[in-house]
């Protein structure tokens, strides 16, 4: 069946008022018998009447042919008549989607994939622009602009250092086109490591009317990259894969304030990958490759710690040596000084110290007032008023911790001693307990008090009669904690966790800030204050700041490294799935649709101007 050339086939029976016009036109009226004197006086010579006999006849003509192409032309606009004709839809609208990911920094010769494809990107400007850079996330640069501008605005774009989104891109590029037609042309070297398969996308468009174009910008790239990094407090394990074929050798380098701290000679097997563990540098430090290769990106990998890295711990103690001061020598993150009561400001190293400069205080077996090395009237005093400062206090109990005038320091009420064996069990899971989680039972007690815990107080561990033994409390800005085992009529002092649990509760107590917070990968974003940042290469003001780029971030009056990271993203050997050279030598190429153009406007606008000519006409004759 052939469709007819209009939208509203039946609007054509409005062509029968052409019809009446012709014959209203053919009806001529009766003539008319006047008599007009001196008729002789006003004839004219002959000739000049036959110049103008064939002119008024035209003149007639036309009146009549005016009329009917207007009326024709109405009749005509009720069926809504109209054509096929082909036409560029890229001189309307035009999405560019540029991939700006890692990746598109590899380098052939001279040229990276990411100058290849702004060069392509220049020539397909053209009607109303509008650009998406492809990270991990999309981003919208530029909508709906000119030419000119959509220049200037590619000319800016610098390849980032993130993972690659091209399906979310896509639909990106989907809804800025809406129902307008338009093209979208994605230049990429399409090694999409995030989103949905862009084929599927693809099709989506394509169903709607829409042309999509692929163009690759691959090359023939070769890389030795670093894909992990895991970052401790003590040591950090990084990890490095060769891509290619045959075996690599780099140096490995940790650098630290421009300085060479050390180097390894590393021979990496064909397509595989090797970890190499060090201890972490203090403060802002890097792991590079040398020599570089074709993807500078993820030769470099940045580590930050944060700004205090080890705790200050003062242990008030009368005991010449203890398992609790072996655990704190122990740990690296700690700086330990012990006093033997009743001096606090001489360390055992015979050291001059400010006690209550350290981070944390432990009270851990000492002496009473009055007793041999006992302690000074007045230390739990001095105790308290440092806690409420924003110091904190640990207090372990022991035998006569009743005869001790402690105040309103402890977190419990002491009541008498009992003694029975009993389990230690973990009451809340927290960052200090998580450790006994599978096992909350984790220690015996032979002897221990029985305890209230104060308002406010939140009890960690207790016996299974439900007495407290380990309770935490705030105390205005700082905080305390009663430790309730009794070292020595307890096992807890001598299993592998007891360490552990020390330190984990030492750096819950002083709000020991996480390594892993200072170490982040690209792509993350990340909402902070209002402020000026110092990213790796420019300086903003912002709250919401997105981590796309490689290199150290400075905010909050700290520094936080950002890395690639990304294995599939630093696989740039692979080949491209999109379409065979032949065919993206075309892809750039104008393309044309057939499109339906409705006639209705155009014949309308002929009508009006038929309509005021056959004024123009009948003013000049003299009939207005």
């Amino acid at each position: 069946m052939v469709s007819l050339p209009f939208t509203r086939p039946l609007g054509l029976i409005a062509l029968l008022g052409v019809l009446a016009f012709i014959l209203l036109y053919l009806r001529r009226p009766k003539p008319q018998n006047k008599v007009i004197p001196s008729l002789m006086f006003i004839i004219q010579d002959r000739k000049k009447s036959t110049k103008y006999s064939f002119l008024q006849k035209l003149l007639t003509n036309l009146l009549f042919l005016i009329q009917l192409l207007a009326i024709l032309g109405l009749a005509l606009v009720v069926a809504a008549p109209f054509i096929k004709l082909n036409y560029d839809v890229t001189l309307e609208n035009t999405v560019l989607i540029l991939d700006v990911s890692a990746s598109m920094q590899a380098q052939e010769g001279d040229i990276s994939r990411f100058d290849r494809a702004v060069k392509q990107a220049k020539k397909v400007l053209s009607g109303r622009n509008s650009i998406i850079m492809a990270e991990n996330t999309p981003l919208i640069v530029l909508e709906n602009e000119n030419s000119e501008l959509a220049l200037d605005v590619l000319l800016k774009i610098k390849p980032r250092a993130t993972t690659t989104n091209l399906g979310d891109s896509l639909l990106l590029a989907k809804d800025i086109l809406g129902e307008r037609p338009g093209r979208v042309i994605v230049l990429s070297d399409f090694l999409s490591t995030e989103g949905p398969d862009i084929e599927v996308v693809r099709a989506t468009l394509a169903s709607e009317d829409k042309l999509v174009d692929f163009f690759d910008v691959s090359n023939k790239a070769e890389n030795v990259g670093i894909v992990n990094l895991v970052v401790t407090k003590y040591n950090t394990k990084v990890f490095i894969k060769n891509f290619n074929d045959e075996p690599k050798k780099r140096t490995m380098k940790i650098v630290k304030d421009k300085k060479v701290i050390s180097q390894t000679d590393v021979t990496i097997a064909p397509n595989s990958i090797e970890n190499f563990i060090f201890d972490t540098p203090a403060g802002v430090s890097q792991v590079e490759l040398d020599p570089k290769d074709d993807l500078e990106v993820d030769d470099i990998a940045y580590i930050a710690t944060p700004p205090k890295i080890k705790n200050t711990v003062l242990l008030i103690t009368n005991e010449k040596t203890s398992n609790l001061e072996l655990a704190l020598e122990a740990a690296k993150d700690i700086e330990l000084n012990v006093v033997n009561p009743p001096v606090l400001t001489i360390n055992t190293r015979k050291e001059k110290i400010a006690p209550f400069k350290h981070d944390l205080i432990i009270v851990y077996n000492i002496n009473n007032v009055n007793e041999r090395d006992g302690i000074v009237p007045g230390t739990f005093d001095d105790l308290e008023k440092y806690a409420e400062k924003g110091g904190n206090v640990i207090i372990a109990a022991q035998e006569d911790s009743k005869e001790f005038k402690m105040k309103g320091l402890p977190p419990v009420d002491l009541r008498n001693m009992i003694n029975k064996p009993t389990k230690a069990c973990v009451e809340t899971i927290n960052q200090i307990t998580k450790h006994f989680e599978k096992e909350r039972c984790f220690t015996t007690a032979a002897s221990y008090f029985g305890a209230d815990a104060k308002k406010g107080a939140i009890t960690f561990a207790s016996a299974d009669d439900k007495n407290p033994l380990i309770v935490y409390s705030e105390k205005k800005k700082g905080r305390v904690v009663y430790y309730g085992i009794l070292d020595d009529r307890s096992d807890f002092k001598t299993l592998p966790s007891y360490p552990i649990f020390w330190n984990l509760l030492i750096n819950f107590m002083i709000g020991t800030e996480d390594i892993r917070d200072f170490n982040h990968k690209t792509g993350k974003i990340v909402t902070i204050s209002k402020q000026k940042v110092k990213t790796p290469s420019s300086t903003i003001i912002t709250s919401k700041l997105l981590m796309d780029d490689a290199g150290i971030y400075e905010f909050d009056d700290k520094k936080f490294a950002v890395n690639l990271l990304d294995e599939k993203e630093s696989n740039i050997g692979l080949p491209t799935k999109v379409g065979s050279r032949e065919e993206r030598e075309k892809l750039l190429d104008r393309q044309s649709k057939e499109h339906d153009f409705n006639l209705e406007l155009t014949i309308l606008i002929l009508v009006f101007v038929l309509l005021l000519t056959e004024f123009i006409y009948i003013k000049m004759r003299g009939d207005l």
